[in-house]
């Protein structure tokens, strides 16, 4: 199925406007209402409950009554896994790009999941049950998609800058060294609020991947150095400027980032580009953090952050 109308659900004006704006640029016929109502949602084939919804697990079952067949999805900024009562996340603010990538694989995780047969009892249902891509697909604690998932599309973009001589830069963020024991409540709150600071970051035609449980890699298309370097800068500026409070201590994480571009007349492939901003990550690390390093061999230039 091919998604090309929604309905959006939001009580504050502001919130529905923008809502409205994002999935229009991503492609869809987008209607918008303060509450739900049928009339309304005739024809949408997905459905976004805003951020002020009130009860949105009650408006969920209306919406799954009236239009069975549609995606019901929750828009909020925190990163996380969606509720049970959703298909899916919309992480604020909207990205068309990445929109336009994930409605496909949303449809795909439903209609995997209406093939589950009846719970017999939890023997039959781990025998029986088609295998969901779900934990492979997204990073439960930021939402990017998976490296394992999302690599081929990074392929085909390097392929297609190289042969068209179009500018593409890369960058993997990191944090930086914290003076505390990293568990698992502390991560979750970490790359929470990384996930926040990168998308209202970047722009609607960047990619944010999990490269690793430790590494976000941003694809940068149409980006040479320097306009990657504003990019990078904007996210650690966001990054140094929150606090977390921690086993009564208010810590203040920072993050480092390394860069790679693709140099003209240079048939560099995705993994060039990756070695190249681990070396840039790593410069920038031993250098003391909260910096974004370009290393000489992958600028062309004198190293600088």
């Amino acid at each position: 199925m091919k998604v090309t109308r929604a309905l959006v659900v939001e009580p504050r004006t502001a919130g529905r406007r923008k809502l409205q704006e994002g999935l229009e640029k991503a492609g869809l016929e987008v209607s918008a209402e303060a509450e739900w109502g049928e009339e309304a949602a005739v024809r949408a084939q997905v459905v976004v409950l805003g951020p002020s919804v009130e009860e949105p697990a009650k408006v969920a079952r209306k919406v799954r009554a009236r239009l069975p067949g549609a995606l019901v999805l929750v828009a909020r900024e925190a990163p996380g896994k969606a509720a049970g009562f959703a298909d899916g996340v919309l992480p604020l603010p909207v990205s068309p790009k990445d929109l336009q990538v994930r409605l496909p694989e949303l449809v795909k995780l439903r209609t995997l999941s209406r093939g589950a047969p009846a719970r017999k009892g939890r023997s039959a249902v781990a025998a029986d049950a088609p295998r969901l891509p779900s934990e492979t697909l997204l990073d439960p604690l930021t939402q990017f998609y998976a490296f394992p998932h999302f690599k081929d599309l990074l392929f085909v973009e390097v392929k297609r800058s190289r042969r068209h001589g179009l500018p593409l830069a890369l960058a993997l963020v990191a944090f930086d060294a914290l003076p505390v024991q990293v568990d698992r409540d502390l991560r979750e709150q970490l790359h929470g609020g990384l996930a926040l600071a990168i998308r209202r970051s970047l722009r609607d035609t960047d990619f944010p991947v999990q490269y690793s449980p430790d590494r976000v890699l941003l694809l940068l298309p149409h980006t040479d150095l320097a306009g990657a370097q504003t990019v990078a800068r904007r996210v650690c500026e966001r990054v140094a400027r929150s606090s977390l409070a921690f086993d009564d201590q208010v810590l203040r994480p920072t993050v480092s980032v390394g860069l790679s571009a693709l140099a003209p007349g240079r048939d560099e492939s995705f993994s060039d580009m990756v070695r190249q901003a681990q070396r840039s990550l790593d410069a920038a690390r031993a250098a003391g953090g909260n910096r974004v390093e370009m290393l000489a061999e992958t600028a062309g230039l004198e190293a600088g952050s």
